[in-house]
């Protein structure tokens, strides 16, 4: 490879092993291709998983998904950093392309350690920064190494923050916006009480920890449920919808049904029975919208899921984010690959520092 230049894209394609088609693997896919040129190569660094939670993994099936997409071979090496790393890296042909192995098996990404993002800077040339839905995590392959090597964001990224532009001007500058969330992070229960730019709030319809946490805070018995303490200063005086029955994991891991007032200690809330009768007086397709992060339930306990087939079924707008919302949610309105990116989007003026960097370059 004397001689070659090399081009270093940080994707951003966090899925799992069986997942075949996700807007990440567009988005990053369609960003690659053209920047093939056949005379620079292509290296990618990727992360998938958690290290801190185990449950980052080795992805050489993501090489094989990319080179379809690209319809060109990616080659795959099982590791990012070190000396047989490198070696690989100076033994590619000119123009080719390879997948380096999951930067989050490494502790050191996801601590933004300097010197970790030196060892990935070093092959390269320039850096292309994509996926969307990892502008916002402070790891290394993602902010560290833009210190060390002339970069840019990806055309992906640039395209997602400016549709992002647009659908906050049509949906969420002067319609009352439902916002439903989900899942278990914990960003998603900050993100509930602090939304700058989502100013019209209407009601809230919350699952997972999120449902968990506001139930606790209220005095509802939860068991063993999955929920996190509520930010300082957090009110309660949300327009949010109390189920009247959830469905629990109980002790024997079986699905049951519950009043609220009847869960257990030995219980974990998985799902809730949703009633259309909250949205009923909306009549309106256009005179609102909504906003959901996070799947309200587990995928194999979808009762919640009727609040979306009542927005579906009334025609009401609104935005999907991240990536298990869109592998478990029937999409029938905008959607993003971007989850915690989109919140810091619509919360913290991330926009203006994403513009801010990218147009200072």
């Amino acid at each position: 490879m004397s001689g070659a230049s090399v081009i270093l894209f940080s994707a951003g394609i966090n899925i799992s092993s069986g997942v075949r088609s996700h807007p990440r693997i567009d988005e990053d896919a369609e960003s690659i291709r053209p920047l093939i040129n056949g005379r620079e190569t292509i290296i990618i660094y990727n992360h998938q998983g958690d290290y801190f939670k185990g449950t980052a993994e080795s992805t050489p099936w993501l090489a094989s998904l990319l080179s379809e997409r690209l319809q060109q071979h990616v080659s795959y090496f099982p590791e990012c950093v070190g000396a047989a790393a490198q070696e690989f890296i100076a033994r590619l042909p000119r123009g080719g392309i390879a997948l380096m192995g999951n930067t989050r098996c490494y502790a050191q990404e996801q601590q933004n350690d300097s010197t970790f993002a030196g060892e990935l800077a070093h092959p390269g040339d320039r850096l292309v920064i994509g996926g969307f839905s990892k502008l916002h995590r402070k790891n290394a392959s993602n902010c560290a190494i833009k210190s060390l090597i002339p970069w840019c964001y990806s055309q992906g990224v640039m395209t997602q923050l400016q549709e992002l532009e647009r659908i906050h001007s049509v949906l969420y500058s002067n319609r009352p916006t439902i916002l439903l969330l989900g899942g278990n992070k914990k960003e998603k229960l900050q993100f509930l009480f602090h939304h700058p730019r989502l100013r019209h709030v209407d009601r809230v319809i919350a699952g997972g920890a999120v449902l968990n946490s506001l139930l606790k805070a209220r005095g509802v018995r939860v068991g063993k449920s999955d929920c996190f303490p509520l930010p300082a200063n957090a009110s309660l005086q949300l327009p949010l919808y109390i189920p009247e029955t959830v469905i629990v994991s109980d002790v024997g891991g079986r699905m049951v049904r519950r009043p609220l007032p009847q869960i257990r200690d030995s219980d974990r809330i998985v799902d809730f029975i949703f009633q259309e009768e909250f949205l009923a007086d909306i009549t309106t397709p256009g005179a609102c919208s909504f906003f959901a992060a996070g799947p309200l339930s587990l995928p194999q306990s979808q009762y919640a899921h009727a609040a979306y087939r009542e927005l579906s079924r009334q025609g009401i707008e609104g935005l999907f984010m991240g990536g298990d919302t869109l592998t478990e949610i029937e999409i029938f309105s905008f959607k993003s690959s971007g989850g915690g990116a989109v919140l810091h989007f619509f919360s913290s003026g991330y926009d203006d520092i994403i513009f801010q960097e990218t147009y200072g370059r």
